[in-house]
């Protein structure tokens, strides 16, 4: 006797289709939350790598910090600083030693035609592309600039750790040497952390890090890139020519890991922190005019106004003296 061929229902099957379609509607939001905090740990990890290059570097060189960049050996040098790789000005990833060789591959240089310029004027992607995902970001979604020795992942706090520019006297560096006796505090004191760089897009001189108020009692005149140098290219990187220029070419602490930018302090511990614990004033959506809301905003100039800016996560004190004076309130409160 032939037993009757089992079989789902119409209901059966659409009831199991339909507690498929809610796992997988539970299920896809949690793994790309995972996925996304996965990447955020393995960005405190590189960054915890490289402040274990820095730390060789400080012990090395006297305890100083190194650069921002050296264009020259001393301030009153007339010829270009070059170095045992035959880099020519080189930026701050090169001091630092990670044990896995220089951060870019130096063959390019070796042929480098005399002169002084951008690397990429003179010689093309492969004389900018690091060779060490050490410096990288996973969560840095552009592979344009994700490997970009100047435009990539990391920002350095040069105004107040290495401005080697010479904005305010042409026989000294506006803020170098600057040594680790010098910190106050080096567990609140912020040394490398997630970089934006100039414009709307990632990745324009996303190697300095801009604090929230223009470091003028160290010297800085300016934050990172020039505006003059803005193109007003958005496809480049640039601003677009239509926003203000002295918001926009400025490097803040990019949020890119949930809101939160990953934070190396001088101590080589990393944390993740917000524009508001980082001590960033940012913008309402109305003031300034056609500045997208939650924006970081520049403070050029401190002796004007009252704002909420704070760099006493940077300066190396833990407290800010020329914010307080724009303050009812403690900065740090």
């Amino acid at each position: 006797m032939m037993r009757p061929r089992s079989a789902f229902t119409l209901l059966e099957l659409l009831t199991v289709i339909g507690i498929l379609g809610l796992l997988i509607s539970i299920l896809v939001p949690s793994l790309s939350a995972a996925r996304k905090h996965a990447k955020a740990n393995v960005c405190l990890s590189h960054l915890k790598n490289i402040g274990t290059g820095f730390e060789v570097y400080l012990n090395e060189n006297e305890d100083r910090f190194p650069p921002f960049r050296l264009v020259k050996l001393t301030p009153t040098t007339e010829d270009f600083y070059m170095n045992s790789y035959g880099r020519r000005a080189p930026r701050w990833q090169w001091f630092i030693e990670t044990g896995l060789g220089p951060v870019i591959d130096p063959t390019p240089f070796r042929h480098m035609p005399s002169g002084f310029g951008d690397e990429g004027l003179r010689m093309g992607r492969e004389g900018t592309t690091m060779a060490h995902e050490v410096f990288t970001c996973p969560s840095l979604a552009d592979d344009e600039f994700a490997m970009d020795v100047r435009d990539g992942a990391y920002g350095y706090n040069y105004q107040y750790l290495g401005n080697t520019r010479q904005d305010t006297n042409p026989d000294r560096w506006d803020n170098f040497p600057v040594g680790r006796h010098q910190i106050r505090n080096l567990g609140r004191t912020i040394l490398l952390a997630d970089s934006r760089g100039a414009g709307r897009r990632h990745g324009r001189h996303s190697f300095t890090l801009d604090p929230p108020r223009l470091a003028v009692e160290r010297n800085a005149v300016s934050f990172g890139p020039d505006p003059a140098f803005m193109t007003g290219e958005p496809d480049g990187g640039d601003v677009p020519p239509n926003l203000d220029k002295t918001i926009y070419a400025y490097s803040p602490v990019e949020m890119r890991h949930n809101k939160r930018g990953n934070i190396l302090f001088t101590d080589t511990h990393a944390e993740a922190m917000t524009f508001v614990q980082l001590g960033y004033q940012i913008s309402d959506g109305s003031t300034p005019e056609g500045v997208p809301k939650g924006t970081a905003i520049p403070v050029q100039e401190p002796e004007s106004g009252t704002y909420t800016a704070t760099n006493k996560l940077w300066n190396g004190d833990a407290y800010d003296p020329i914010a307080q004076e724009h303050h009812h309130e403690d900065p740090g409160g």
